[in-house]
């Protein structure tokens, strides 16, 4: 009865911090119209945290809790999860030319997981690598911005005071407090029922990071992708997948660090040998082809989600077995 509780309180916590994100992101920008903030600061800076907020507390709660395992399964799981499953549906379902220009954010991505992937080597994350990796996240800023700039300069819109104010402020102060509320409650009940299942059920707090979590906290992504597909944006949606990894493996793997700083951030050797690679083989798979021609195929789709099925296979026999 314990397990089907924490189980219960598992999706509830997921749930919390998947809709507290989406209300979070959609009334901060809300917020930052109303607040006079320019729309490329809120995109490059503010935007790209919000959407990645929910893994961040996760890391944070559970790295000031001790589970470093769980903050470095959630980072490599969701970056993972969004190339294999999120990317993976969206390339099969259209395939896309993207805009040119902008591309240094793809490269920034191929550089921050392959030095991830020497880091596993070692088995555990130092505090020196942690710091490294916080200082891509301010070159990611700094790209981000100037990437946004460029854009906004191309392709003119509407300008800000032009956007209609349709909400009331007390109501958009109300779900940008109650969505921010949701991720945090969310995230510190995810962290506690995850630290017990993997106690009960004897599977590390890493494999669930990389399972579970992982998926949970990808979904507003495959939401976003799929509203992107629907509206014919896609390119901004694999922008916006594009940032979110690096943030998933600077941000998020360098906070967790930094926080434990008087402890070790383990890497298990099934991370080490199995996730890691498999997360570098994905990223090349689908930056590569974006690189050379500026579009997306369907064969991408069928490859990085074909790898991605038979990832979560793998993860699932070698806990049943111990291969690894």
């Amino acid at each position: 009865m314990d397990i089907a509780i924490a189980v219960i309180l598992l999706l509830v916590s997921l749930f919390l911090v998947i809709k507290g994100g989406d209300v979070f992101v959609d009334s901060s920008q809300y917020l930052a119209q109303r607040m006079h903030i320019p729309k490329i600061v809120f995109g490059a800076t503010i935007m790209s945290v919000a959407t990645t907020l929910a893994e961040l507390l996760v890391a944070i709660f559970s790295s000031v809790d001790g589970t470093t395992g769980l903050a470095v399964g959630n980072a490599v799981g969701s970056a993972i999860c969004n190339i294999g499953l999120v990317c993976g549906i969206a390339f099969i379902a259209i395939p896309t030319r993207l805009r040119k220009g902008g591309m240094i954010k793809y490269y920034l991505l191929l550089a921050v997981s392959t030095l991830v992937l020497i880091a596993g080597f070692w088995f555990k994350i130092y505090a020196w690598q942690g710091i490294v990796l916080l200082c891509l996240t301010l070159v990611f800023f700094v790209v981000n911005f100037i990437d946004a700039k460029n854009f906004s300069k191309k392709n003119p819109g509407k300008s800000d005071e032009e956007e209609e104010k349709t909400k009331p402020l007390w109501l958009t102060l109300v779900l940008f407090i109650g969505g921010a509320a949701a991720i945090a409650g969310g995230a510190y009940l995810l962290v506690q029922k995850v630290e017990f299942l993997a106690k009960v059920i004897g599977v590390s707090e890493q494999f669930i990071g990389l399972t579970v979590v992982a998926i949970g906290t990808s979904l507003p992504e495959l939401v976003t992708i799929i509203n992107s597909i629907k509206k014919d944006t896609p390119d901004l949606a694999i922008g916006n997948i594009i940032g979110s990894n690096i943030l998933n493996l600077c941000l998020i793997l360098g906070i967790s660090r930094v926080i434990a700083w008087n402890n070790s951030m383990p890497i298990t050797k099934e991370t080490a040998f199995i996730s890691l690679p498999v997360m570098v083989v994905l990223t090349f798979v689908m930056v590569i082809p974006i690189l050379i021609k500026n579009k997306t195929y369907k064969w991408q789709g069928i490859a990085v989600l074909s790898i991605y099925v038979l990832y979560i296979a793998w993860l699932i026999m070698n806990t049943i077995w111990g291969i690894v």
